[in-house]
């Protein structure tokens, strides 16, 4: 019986969101690393090298350091922290990614993660340090609140969970609400793109054919679906979320060149305040 749960659960839950496991298994291994290094495994391991050099200061960007828009989400800030996150990712992850499916999922992931860096980088005091995977998470929570518009289901459960997380970001300090909103509208608008687009557009390409006419049949006079595939109707979701990346990546340069603008005028290093 037990063997029996153990294949269904890699199966049912593994085998079909292998990108969530995967995440969850690299942040833990990060944390682990940090921990090591900081000699602490129950709070911010302060004095770790690798937690230093990879969370998201923004001053810091304009020092080269580029590399903090994408690896601060991968850093976490004291067991509890990681702990919430792997929580919420193990939760949210495994539905949105056998929503869309694990190419969709990847995406929606890294483009939540970094729009939660650039809201941060616009947003956020330039000594301030934050790390953790809440921007990512947050979008994953936009995602799901499509998913289930999608489904046509009751949303106010979903909604409950994203006003609460609202309150406790605004109400809880040291945590960093710009990363959490920048990462849920992405999130929702990329889910959007994947879900919604291609419905829109088979929805318009059944009315009408490629040249905007109105195709007839030739007996009868009835309008007849003009012939779509499905790879033709998701090229427009792909190209949706394209155009979002382009502009998570034009926030994300004007962000980086506002901070080498703040360099050249202070000409010092500050000292960072920790988010999360």
């Amino acid at each position: 019986m037990a063997a029996a749960r153990r294949a269904d659960f890699t199966t049912n839950t593994v085998m079909k969101s292998p990108v969530t496991w995967l995440l969850i298994i690299v942040n833990v291994a990060l944390y682990i690393v940090v921990s090591v290094q900081g000699g602490t495994f129950l709070h911010a391991a302060v004095d770790s090298q690798l937690l230093n050099d990879t969370v998201l200061v923004p001053y810091m960007l304009g020092f080269g350091e580029y590399w903090r828009l994408l690896t601060s989400g991968f850093m976490h800030f004291g067991l509890l922290h990681i702990a919430f996150n792997m929580y919420a990712l193990w939760v949210l992850g495994r539905d949105v990614e056998m929503a869309l499916g694990s190419a969709r999922f990847c995406v929606l992931y890294i483009l939540s993660l970094l729009a939660g860096s650039a809201t941060v980088v616009w947003y956020a005091d330039p000594d301030s340090a934050t790390a953790g995977a809440s921007g990512a998470i947050f979008g994953l929570l936009g995602a799901e609140l499509i998913v289930v518009l999608a489904l046509k289901a009751k949303v106010s459960g979903i909604i409950t969970v994203i006003v609460l997380n609202v309150v406790i970001g605004v109400a809880q300090p040291g945590i960093s609400i710009q990363a959490h909103l920048g990462g849920f509208v992405v999130g929702f608008l990329v889910a959007g793109a994947f879900i919604f687009v291609p419905r829109w557009v088979a929805a318009i390409r059944q009315r009408h054919n490629t040249g905007g006419g109105v195709v007839y049949d030739p007996q009868t006079g009835e309008q007849l679906p003009a012939y779509v595939t499905s790879k033709q109707v998701n090229a427009w979701g792909w190209g949706t979320t394209a155009i979002i990346a382009i502009a998570i990546m034009i926030a994300l340069v004007a962000g980086v060149d506002k901070m080498q603008q703040l360099v050249s005028t202070a000409g010092e290093v500050l000292s960072p305040t920790v988010t999360v």
